[in-house]
């Protein structure tokens, strides 16, 4: 008698969905970090933004100071005193 051996090849058709449904939940994974990093980001920028104002504003407010007294101790210009001439009278 001759003997026939065959192969079969079993598929498993749920091995393709498993994988696709992984990979469906990587990509979010991936998504929400990537979301999370952008508000991270811009909450950072805002933050630095307003304390960038405060300094720009402490800025103005040492400039104006520093304009005070350099103003005040700087000494005013006197006025000249405007002498009178004394017209001398010839007797004749």
């Amino acid at each position: 008698m001759t003997e026939i051996y065959v192969r079969a090849k079993i598929v498993n058709v749920n091995k393709g969905l498993k994988t696709k449904h992984m990979n469906d939940k990587i990509i979010t994974a991936l998504l929400a970090i990537l979301i999370a990093l952008g508000g991270w980001t811009l909450s950072r920028t805002f933050s630095l933004s307003q304390d960038m104002v405060l300094v720009k504003e402490k800025i103005s407010q040492v400039e104006k100071q520093l304009d005070e007294a350099v103003w005040n101790t700087i000494p005013e210009p006197q006025k000249k005193k405007k002498k009178k001439k004394k017209k001398n009278k010839k007797k004749d």
